[in-house]
């Protein structure tokens, strides 16, 4: 069952809940860390939660923050996308990034004021007008984040079912939207796509169908090549297909679900079966076992500051996960002076760990290893290239648009990575053609290569320049 967090609209009523939340418990169906919809900006400090109760499932679940009276303007979205990638500069952007190292350790919703410090890392429902700032706050800051696009299931629900045009519709919102440098910077870690696609009770009684996930993913990265794409969801319920476009499922740990190696050692080995990376965190407000702090929901209970850091450390201990990335802030709660030391503790831990994004692939299914910085196999750079690939790039201007036709010979595998200056760009069917555009810019080279699907074994670079 669904449940929601939701912003409230007048600010006296998000102080007077801010007073009440914590120890709160109220009995109604859901589980208790569902998140989703777009909002106007992240949870603030100042803003409160709505909490109502939690069934005993154990299904991933999420936030829901519904948007406020005159807020986000809904743009009419047509379901369907052209074949040729869109990229519109929004502004002059910083491309500094004051990351810390290690891999992204934070909350949902995660005030953008804590970035940096302890927290490295969030998840946020964030506008459409407001995304380019709270991308560049990150930045400043050193944060990594993950955002989604598509917001709170009932936008892309028709007659109880999952609907794939209403989803396009609500991430075509953000299309005009040129975020290629924070995913090259890793500001911009993931694109959220769906919360619980295994839970039919989500979706009209039936799970989302996992070649569905795959064209959520498909069409995410026609959008922004490059974008991780992550569903919350069981790597379990993920194994068994042919992953083209998704790159990462996520495990959220809870008391209920016993020993922690072997919740750890279970998904792990479930998403390497997947091809898939891993993004963990802990259900810090809702699944702890009886510690003394009461939870949010009937029965439940928030993790005490041994718990996070106990639990924290040996999900830390795994070298697999890509981000650690728990549900959910509550100022109250992580004000806590016990729960801030626990919060520090796990966070140098997750500073000492290798930096790796959330692609998915062969990298991520590696023993002991997991996702490269710069896509499944990290084959970025110029020269080089397998004698046995060939590719000819021919560039034209038409309609205010450049567009660079790839012609290639020699890749193995029904389809193939494509990489533009040193970044993966997207994935094709290996029919010996793609034409990549853009809006025409003067005085700009661009370098190319094709590489078989997750591998090193890759084309030669080949430019071609406008003038």
């Amino acid at each position: 069952m669904m449940h929601t967090f939701e912003l409230v609209r007048r600010s006296t009523r998000l102080r007077t809940l801010l007073l009440a939340a914590f120890g709160l418990s109220l009995g109604a169906c859901g589980d208790p860390d569902r998140i989703t919809d777009a909002t106007t900006d992240e949870a603030e400090p100042t803003a409160s939660v709505e909490v109502a109760g939690a069934d005993e499932s154990g299904e991933l679940g999420t936030l829901a923050i519904t948007e406020e009276d005159g807020g986000i303007g809904e743009e009419e979205g047509d379901a369907s996308l052209p074949s040729l990638s869109l990229n519109v500069s929004v502004g002059a952007v910083s491309q500094s990034n004051a990351f810390r190292g290690g891999i992204p350790f934070g909350a949902f919703h995660l005030p953008k004021s804590l970035y940096g410090t302890t927290y490295t890392g969030s998840l946020g429902n964030i506008s459409p007008n407001q995304l380019i700032d709270y991308l560049e706050t990150a930045r400043r800051r050193g944060a990594k984040v993950m955002v989604t696009f598509s917001g709170n299931e009932k936008h892309f629900i028709s007659r109880r079912l999952f609907s794939m045009a209403l989803w396009k519709q609500r991430v075509n919102r953000y299309r005009h939207l040129n975020l290629a440098s924070y995913i090259k910077d890793g500001t911009l870690i993931g694109h959220y796509l769906v919360d619980e696609p295994h839970d039919p009770a989500n979706w009209g009684g039936r799970t989302i169908p996992l070649a569905a996930i795959d064209e959520m993913a498909r069409y995410s990265k026609q959008l922004w090549p490059g974008l991780p794409t992550v569903a919350r969801a069981w790597p379990k319920f993920l194994k068994g297909h042919n992953w083209r476009y998704l790159d990462a499922a996520w495990a959220q740990y809870s008391d209920r679900f016993g020993s922690v190696s072997a919740f750890m050692q279970q998904n792990v080995r479930d998403a390497k079966a997947a091809g898939l990376a891993l993004v963990v965190g802990m259900n810090q407000l809702a699944g702890g076992s009886k510690s003394g702090l009461r939870g949010f929901y009937s029965g439940r209970f928030a993790m005490s500051a041994n718990q996070l850091r106990s639990w924290g450390a040996a999900m830390l201990g795994d070298s697999y996960p890509c981000a650690f990335l728990s549900w959910a802030y509550n100022a109250k709660y992580m004000g806590r002076s016990d729960i801030r030391s626990a919060m520090a503790h796990l966070a140098d831990k997750a500073r000492s760990r290798p930096a790796k994004s959330c692609k998915g692939g062969k990298a991520a299914t590696t023993a002991g290893g997991g996702p490269g910085p710069q896509g499944p196999s990290s084959p970025g750079g110029s020269g080089g290239g397998s004698s046995s690939i060939r590719l000819k790039v021919e560039g034209r201007t038409a309609g205010g648009r450049q567009h660079m036709k790839l012609t290639w010979s020699g890749v193995k595998g029904s389809t193939v990575d494509v990489y533009r200056d040193g970044s993966h760009l997207t994935i094709t069917q290996n029919d010996g053609h793609y034409v990549n555009a853009r809006r025409s810019i003067r005085g700009v080279t661009y370098a190319y290569k094709v590489c078989q699907k997750g591998s090193t074994v890759c084309s030669k670079t080949v430019k071609v320049s406008f003038r």
